[in-house]
């Protein structure tokens, strides 16, 4: 089914592996255009040489309070609009509630809450002339039901998801739908990272082409959501 994203052009940061690297690669079979950001790696290279023509990658961190402004720009200035944001934003470190310090916690907020806000708040400057945008937000289910090894994760993305949700209602006006999937494990980088084996976890592909899907032209009236990506894992209504 087409889902009408033909020379789209979409920003994708986390981009160079792991779930950020397979929405890039489902937006490009979708025939996307794209603007992935990630740190510097051999990974991050050959995404551009894989989509010529298409494709301009941007390395650098995104606690760099001007790289999602100057993400944006590429894709304005490489491509002349955009269309969809993925926000991808690393993990912080796992560690238990009690033993998480002030630095811990102004850390985990440093990479993951305020470049996803700085990034959004750009998208949405960029696309709202146009009156149509898509932002999704790579999170975690540690934003619905919190463990505490991974209290800093919990914390800092149910507080980006706190500010998006209250967003969406005032950029819905300009066409722009922000919605979020809360992942569980999947076979990535960061599964290995924390311990995740012996069970049935998540394939990489299935959730960036669900990413994909909810960039689609029929999903204008989807806002504000959150979609769990578990496998079941959260069992909780």
């Amino acid at each position: 089914m087409d889902i009408g994203l033909k020379d789209k052009v979409a920003l994708v940061t986390g981009g160079s592996r792991g779930l950020g690297r397979a929405t890039v690669e489902a937006l490009a079979d979708e025939h996307a255009k794209l603007v992935v950001v990630a740190r510097q790696s051999p990974e991050l290279e050959e995404i551009e040489s894989l989509y010529p023509g298409r494709c301009k990658v941007m390395a650098g961190d995104m606690r760099d309070p001007a790289l999602p402004q100057a993400a944006v720009d590429l894709a304005l200035k490489e491509f002349g609009r955009l269309d969809i944001t993925i926000v991808n934003t690393p993990g912080p470190r796992a560690v238990l509630p009690l033993e998480a310090q002030d630095s811990d916690f102004a850390s985990a907020f440093d990479s993951t809450f305020y470049p996803a806000v700085r990034l959004i708040r750009a998208a949405v400057s960029a696309m709202q002339e146009a009156m149509h945008g898509r932002i999704v937000i790579i999170s975690s289910t540690s934003v619905k039901a919190p463990k505490p090894f991974l209290c800093l994760s919990a914390a800092s993305r149910s507080a980006l998801w706190a500010w998006a949700k209250s967003a969406a209602p005032e950029i819905y006006k300009s066409g722009i739908t922000i919605n979020a999937l809360f992942a569980g494990p999947h076979q990535t980088g960061r599964a290995l990272e924390l311990g995740v084996k012996d069970r049935v976890i998540g394939q990489p592909d299935d959730f960036g082409r669900f990413v994909t899907s909810l960039c689609g032209e029929t999903t204008g009236y989807i806002t504000g959501a959150g979609f769990l990506v578990d496998g079941g894992e959260l069992t909780g209504i």
